[in-house]
């Protein structure tokens, strides 16, 4: 890890998911999909550069478990601790 890295930070986006089985918004007649969930919109919030990624230093991949698991950290807002529905997170290591 560069010295720059280690005093760095990641931007983490969570993106809160709901599934519709309704063939008015499924792309696939009666299959059920996942869509952005109605009333929340994604939320960001910064963890640090050592929390973000693996034991070399490369952040996590977008949508990985590793990254998912970033939904737990201390500096996610309440709601996303809390958040039972589907969901995926990004990272922006900025």
């Amino acid at each position: 890890m560069s010295e720059a890295e280690s005093g760095s930070s990641i931007q983490v986006t969570f993106h809160p998911q709901e599934w519709v089985d309704s063939s008015g918004k499924a792309h696939e007649r009666g299959r059920k999909q996942l869509i952005p969930a109605d009333g929340r919109d994604p939320v960001s919030f910064t963890v640090p550069w050592a929390d973000g990624t693996d034991p070399s230093g490369r952040p996590f991949e977008n949508e990985s478990y590793e990254a998912n698991q970033l939904r737990d950290h201390p500096a996610a807002p309440d709601w996303v601790n809390d958040w039972d529905g589907p969901y995926f997170v990004t990272l922006d290591p900025g």
